[in-house]
Formats: structure tokens, sequence, C-alpha cells
């Protein structure tokens, strides 16, 4: 079956995310997230595409890219190429290391942008390897902190300045929660579902000025309201929004 075309950002912009072949842990090492640190490096040497956010893990990785979209294959290929060439060698091992190519989402929009960016940060900390995304030493956060470009281009931090007065405000825009969803592992991404689905409960609640966050769940006017608002938001299905609904309340009920 042909690949599938990819879409074209209006902005140029892309939050792009790799991952390890049947979920292998393909950066798990130390050293192995450095390696593909210093091929990313060199590949932006040789071609016009600009990283604004990263992020390492050990099973994947993220970034925004600015790029023409001819470009962002070429950047994407040789990275990938050549980080298989040193895992299979490593490891003494054939075959394909990443599944598929890269997946890559638009980024359309100011705010998409901002929220993919913290999004992307805040992935070490969803998985609680640190409680700070600063603390983790293979993502961007370091960069925009220490207002260095060692990976990131120097256009990330003009856009960061414009926004934000200083880096403590960049930081407490970090530990504010959303309801986007954006491109992930399957499991990372009804993660984000199950998130946003809460953070939308809260915020009926509030915005009601009920006296229990259970009110949503249980009344039928407030909670078709409620599900209704998670097909819009999370543009899922009715049925799916149902069963997210159910869901949220359990957590809810268990807490």
């Amino acid at each position: 079956m042909p690949a599938r075309r990819r879409r074209e950002s209006s902005t140029k912009f892309y939050h792009v995310m790799v991952k390890g072949i049947n979920k292998e842990r393909i950066f798990d090492q130390q050293r192995e997230k450095m390696y593909f640190r210093k091929i990313i490096c060199k590949c932006l040497s040789k071609y016009e595409a600009e990283i604004y956010a990263y992020c390492i893990m050990s099973n994947h990785a993220h970034f925004i890219i600015r790029a023409e979209i001819q470009i962002l294959s070429m950047f994407m290929a040789l990275i990938l190429a050549e980080y298989a060439r040193y895992y299979n060698f490593k490891h003494n091992r054939n075959g394909h290391v990443f599944q598929n190519r890269f997946s890559s989402e638009c980024i359309e929009t100011e705010a998409y942008y901002w929220n993919c960016v913290r999004y992307i940060h805040m992935n070490p900390v969803k998985a609680n390897m640190v409680n700070n995304p600063l603390k983790y030493k293979y993502g961007s956060m370091a960069e925009y902190m220490l207002e260095e470009t060692r990976i990131i281009h120097s256009h990330a931090l003009g856009k960061y300045r414009e926004v934000f007065r200083d880096y403590e405000e960049f930081e407490i825009f970090h530990m504010k929660r959303h309801t986007q969803v954006f491109a992930d592992l399957r499991e990372e991404m009804e993660k984000q579902r199950e998130e946003a689905a809460y953070v939308l409960a809260e915020e009926m609640f509030e915005h009601k000025q009920l006296k229990q966050i259970l009110q949503v769940f249980e009344e039928n006017q407030l909670r078709e309201e409620y599900i209704d608002g998670l097909v819009s938001t999370l543009n899922i299905s009715k049925h799916k929004a149902t069963q997210l609904c159910m869901k949220t309340m359990n957590n809810v009920q268990n807490q």
C-alpha cells in the first residue's frame, strides 16, 4: 500500500514524532540518546530545518520543526537512517528500528504551537521520570532556561521572548492544564483524553457552581451537555464520549 501523502502546514510548523518498532526502547541508554542528539545536530547543518522543541524518551521522541514539507521528509529520513545503522550495529541486529517513518501534525495556530511545546516538555514528567521538565537532560526545556541554542533554533528563543517575560512565567505556563490531544503512542493519547475529560468535568463543575462534581455525571441534562462537550473538544464519536464519561465518573468516585 503506498504511503499516505503528508499534510502540508501553512505555517511550515510540524509536530513530529518517531517511535521504536514494536514499542522497542531504542533510546534506552544515555549514550543512545546522546548519539541521536549528535546526529540531529549534524543534520541541522545540512538542511534548512529549524527545531523549536524536542524531547527524546526511551521508545519515542517528539519535535517541533519548521521546514518546507519536502525538506522535512529528507531531514528526518537522514536522521532515522543514520541512527538505525548505529543501533543495529550496536545491538548486533538487522531490520527496521523505527515504526514506519515518522508522524507529523500540522501546527496552524499560535495557541496550538505553545500547547504543543508544553506537551513535549512535560512528557518525562507525565512518565514519572522527573518532577520538573527542567531536570530532564534530553529535552529542550534547559535550552530555554539558559537561552542557548544547542539544538533549538535562535528563532525559537525569539518566539519565547515575545510571549513570556521570563523563564519563571514560561515554567508556570507548563504547569497549567489543557484539553488538547497531541499525537503520541496509542496508550499515551488515551491518557491525554482521560486527563482532558477530567479537566472538562472540573470546568463544568465550576462554571455551573455545582455542589459536587459528581452532579456533572449523575444529572441527565448536565451529563448530556458534558458528553457533547467531549465530542466537540476531543473530536471523538458520541459512543466514545459516552464511554469516556463513564470512565471519568468512575475515576471521580474512586478518588
